[in-house]
């Protein structure tokens, strides 16, 4: 393939002149220049990229961090940060951690040696002091609420859990029981958190045995019911944080001759098609337009501009026939 040299000859230009037209910089003759684009059609010459973006300083590729990418709510964040990259000409490279810390830590790395130009975190599990490192390493958005000063979007995961928990009540549900994915995510923290401080304040029972934690799927919610009923004494509700753990719940207890909701209230969260078409109860979240504002916080922490007083995203209670 043509080098730098090999056009400047065939145009007639100096390399540096070659230089500065394919780093697109001003002050080249529009002759010269016609002159080392027809070279460069000619020697059929294409670019080293990677050279390019290094002496631009910039990759135009951001990180993107979720712990399961065929998970329904981060499938769908990072369809919102695609369509947002999309407008901007930009590339997205995914990292699929699987909640562990080592993964984490590949692309806080990628971000400290600059080969991407910012990271966006849709949930993590390492600890506030790592990520306030990373803060200073390169532009970071979270797209959870967290504790430490960084950049976020979110939504209202509190008041989700609370309308969820008030509606529970309203049906006359005494005994609850709280069914979540990441318990050490800013959002399994909220959600659990919100949850306990709801049933001291209240007169509900809760059990250990009514608590669940790390399920994520269809299968995992089946798993749950199987453990349900082994109990002798079962919560007359459930609190799901997820659809399609919620749906498996219902669809096994059902298999076993359980009513719901009368034997068993069930609710889920995000509001993804299954609960539409299970009629569950769930809590509606805007996920799609999570992820493009965090793209567009990542744009503006990169230029260095002033971020806005964000606050986080209402939810949306939608009560079906599960409740």
């Amino acid at each position: 393939m043509a080098n730098i040299t090999e056009i400047a000859k065939a145009a007639g230009v100096s390399r540096s002149t070659v230089s500065r037209v394919l780093n697109n910089q001003p002050y080249v003759i529009a002759e010269k220049r016609e002159a080392v684009l027809r070279a460069m059609k000619q020697l059929d010459y294409r670019p080293n990229q990677n050279a390019v973006h290094l002496s631009r300083g910039k990759t135009n590729v951001i990180g993107v961090m979720v712990p399961q990418i065929n998970h329904p709510f981060f499938s769908q964040l990072i369809e919102g940060i695609g369509i947002a990259c999309a407008e901007r000409n930009i590339s997205m490279l995914i990292h699929q951690t699987f909640n562990d810390r080592e993964q984490e830590q590949q692309s806080f790395t990628q971000l400290r040696h600059k080969q991407i130009d910012g990271l966006i975190i849709g949930s993590s599990v390492s600890p506030p002091e790592v990520l306030e490192r990373v803060r200073r390493d390169g532009p970071t958005v979270v797209c959870e609420q967290r504790e430490e000063s960084l950049a976020q979007v979110s939504v209202d995961h509190q008041s989700g859990i609370l309308a969820v928990l008030s509606h529970l009540v309203e049906r006359g549900h005494t005994s609850l029981g709280l069914c979540l994915g990441n318990r050490a995510s800013g959002v399994g923290l909220i959600r659990r958190n919100t949850f306990d401080a709801f049933v001291q304040e209240h007169d509900i029972s809760v059990s250990p045995d009514w608590y669940f934690e790390e399920n994520y799927s269809f299968a995992d919610g089946q798993d749950v019911m199987k453990r349900l009923l082994k109990l002798t004494d079962r919560p007359t509700a459930i609190i799901v944080g997820n659809d399609y753990v919620a749906a498996g719940i219902i669809h096994h207890a059902k298999q076993q001759g359980i009513n719901i909701p009368e034997m068993l209230a069930v609710t889920g969260f995000d509001n993804h098609p299954i609960a539409e078409a299970m009629e569950i109860t769930t809590v509606a979240q805007p996920i799609e337009r999570l992820g493009k504002e965090a793209v567009q916080l990542l744009d503006r922490l990169a230029a260095g501009k002033e971020l806005p007083v964000r606050q986080p995203i209402p939810l949306e209670l939608i009560v079906r026939e599960t409740t």
